[in-house]
C-alpha cells in the first residue's frame, strides 16, 4: 500500500504541474490574424514536400475568423480541426474556413472525441480556492467536466465526473478518460479502479477493482494510468502501474500494457522485452504505444487489434521514438526531435514503419517555440500535418506550419 500510494502522490505531482503549465497558456492576445510564421509549403529555402505522386499540392487555409492567439489544436471529423483561441473554433481544411464557433469553456487542459451526434471536450479545472471532487483544498481541488456539442457546437449538455467519486477517491488525469464511439458512455480510471458510466441509465459498473485483495485477478495492475476504447468499442485498451504476481519484496511498479473487455473479462496485461510501453494512442484497429523518452530504443510498437498481434518499427533517430503523435485514424505517425535550428518533424507509416517525409521548422531566434514540444496533427486521407509551436508558453505568439506531405 505505502508504494502504491507513492505512484498516486507521483502521478498528482505531475499532473499539478502540468495543469500549472496549461494555465499559464491561456493568454489573451489582440492580434487580429494571430498565425505567425504560417506556410503552406517547407520553410523558407526549402523544396516544397512531395504527394505521394510527387507532385505539391497548393494549399488554400485562411485563418483570419480565428480571434487570438491559437494555443491548441484536436482532432474532430470531416477533414475538421478543433482550434483553441479566444474562442472555441470548429475549422474545415477543404474550404480553409471556420464552420463553427462557441465560447471557450474555462478549462486548464482539455481533449475532445468525435461522438455519434456531435462532440464532447472533457475538461480539467484546478480549483486554487478549494477542493470539489479532486484534492483535498491544501492542494487545490481538482474537477473532470465534459461538455457534449452537436455538430454546430451547440452545447447540448454537461456531465461532472465528480459525483462519480467516492470519498478521498480520485481521476489520475485526462487521459484516464475515455468515451464511447457513439457517446452512450464513458469509462474513466480512478485510484480505485476502471469504470464505466452509461449516460442513458445512469449507471456506473466496475469493470477492474483495484481494493480487492486479489491481485492477481487483475493481473498485478495497481494503477490505470491511460485508457481508450477499441476494436469498435468491445474492449479498453490501458497503460498502467503493475507488480510481479506474486509481489517481489522492493521491486517498484513497472509500466504495462494491454486490454480489457468492458464487462471485466479478458484482461490482457502485458510487458515487452527490451521496450517500456509509456504513452497509450487508442485506435479501433490498432494501440500506438510509445516508449519513455528518457531511455529510448529508436522503436515504436505497434499492437493490432483485437489480436493483439505486436510489431517493432525502427525509427531513423533513437532519440525520437519518445516523442510520437498519431494521425486521425492511425494510419500514420508522427515524431519530433529539437536540434540547433529549430525542430525536426518525421511522418511514418503506421502498417509498415516507412518514413513519409521529413521537415524542419526553425525556431525564428524565438527561444520560446523550442521550451516544449510542439503540437503535431495528421489528416490521414489528405495525407496533410499540422504543427503548433509555442503553445505552452505565455507572452510569444504561436507559430502555424500546415503542410502535405
Amino acid at each position: 500500500m505505502r508504494t502504491k500510494r507513492l505512484i498516486v502522490l507521483l502521478a498528482l505531482s505531475a499532473l499539478w504541474i502540468a495543469g500549472c503549465a496549461q494555465f499559464e497558456t491561456n493568454h489573451p492576445n489582440d492580434a487580429a490574424i494571430p498565425v505567425a510564421g504560417y506556410h503552406e509549403e517547407g520553410e523558407a529555402g526549402e523544396p516544397p514536400l512531395p504527394t505521394s505522386s510527387g507532385a505539391s499540392r497548393p494549399l488554400d487555409l485562411h485563418f483570419d475568423e480565428i480571434q487570438g492567439d491559437i494555443r491548441n489544436i484536436h482532432y474532430a471529423d470531416g477533414h475538421q480541426m478543433f482550434l483553441t483561441a479566444d474562442r472555441l473554433y470548429l475549422y474545415n481544411l477543404d474550404t480553409g474556413r471556420v464552420t463553427a464557433e462557441t465560447s471557450k469553456e474555462a478549462f486548464d487542459q482539455e481533449r475532445y472525441w468525435v461522438i455519434q451526434d456531435g462532440y464532447v471536450a472533457v475538461g480539467l479545472k484546478i480549483n486554487s480556492g478549494g477542493s470539489s471532487g479532486g484534492l483535498s483544498a491544501t492542494d487545490g481541488g481538482i474537477t473532470y467536466r465534459a461538455i457534449f456539442y452537436d455538430h454546430q457546437l451547440n452545447q447540448r449538455s454537461g456531465f461532472d465526473f465528480s459525483k462519480l467519486l467516492k470519498a478521498n477517491e480520485l481521476i489520475l488525469s485526462l487521459k484516464a478518460i475515455a468515451f464511447s464511439a457513439d457517446g452512450t458512455q464513458a469509462a474513466y480510471a480512478t485510484t480505485a479502479g476502471l469504470y464505466l458510466y452509461d449516460f442513458n441509465t445512469k449507471q456506473k459498473t466496475t469493470v477492474v477493482d483495484l481494493t480487492a485483495e486479489d491481485a492477481k485477478a487483475r493481473s498485478g495492475v495497481v494503477t490505470f494510468e491511460q485508457i481508450g476504447f477499441t476494436n469498435e468499442d468491445k474492449k479498453i485498451a490501458f497503460k498502467a502501474q503493475s507488480f510481479d504476481i506474486p509481489a517481489v519484496p522492493g521491486k517498484p511498479s513497472f509500466d504495462t500494457c494491454g486490454t480489457v473487455n468492458p464487462d471485466g473479462s479478458g484482461l490482457a496485461n502485458r510487458t515487452f522485452d527490451g521496450y517500456t510501453c509509456k504513452e497509450l494512442t487508442a485506435y479501433d484497429k490498432l494501440l500506438l504505444l510509445a516508449e519513455d523518452f528518457t531511455i529510448p530504443s529508436g522503436k515504436i510498437l505497434v499492437m493490432e487489434m483485437p489480436s493483439g498481434k505486436t510489431k517493432l518499427h525502427t525509427l531513423s533517430e533513437k532519440r525520437e521514438s519518445g516523442f510520437v503523435s498519431g494521425s486521425d485514424f492511425g494510419r500514420y505517425f508522427a515524431t519530433t526531435l529539437a536540434d540547433r535550428t529549430g525542430w525536426k518533424i518525421r511522418v511514418y507509416d503506421t502498417g509498415t514503419g516507412k518514413l513519409e517525409a521529413e521537415h524542419r521548422i526553425s525556431h525564428d531566434g524565438e527561444a520560446g517555440y523550442m521550451a516544449n514540444d510542439p503540437i503535431v496533427k495528421i489528416i490521414d486521407d489528405k495525407r496533410i500535418y499540422m504543427v503548433l509551436l509555442g503553445a505552452n508558453q505565455e507572452g510569444i505568439q504561436t507559430k502555424v506550419i500546415v503542410s502535405p506531405f
